[in-house]
């Protein structure tokens, strides 16, 4: 009996070049970012985390001020977590931003 990759020769090619490729590998980063930053600091899984890919930026929608408060305080903590963010922006409910990381 053969195996699929015996069968679908290009398809375990395209396979293995989607595994091996930079999309997929920041793609799996920003994933890991993103979870990193939930499990480590509890509030916030109450916020709306939005990834813009065309500036490795992290928007962080906080659903009070007093979530974006305690976030500046914790600042050291998510920049240290979202290294891989080029930019850090807390966003408050009345639309007010707060930059924690800009490069």
């Amino acid at each position: 009996m053969t195996g699929i990759d015996d069968q679908n020769p290009l398809q375990t090619k395209l396979e293995n070049e989607l595994n091996s490729s930079e999309w997929l590998q920041k793609f799996k980063a920003i994933n890991q970012l993103l979870h990193s930053l939930k499990a480590e600091i509890e509030t916030m899984q109450h916020c709306e985390l939005k990834w813009d890919t065309s500036c490795n930026g992290l928007t962080i929608h906080c659903p009070s001020a007093e979530i974006v408060e305690q976030f500046q305080q914790q600042q050291a903590v998510i920049v240290g977590i979202a290294d891989y963010a080029n930019n850090i922006v807390l966003v408050a409910p009345d639309g007010s931003q707060v930059l924690l990381k800009s490069l």
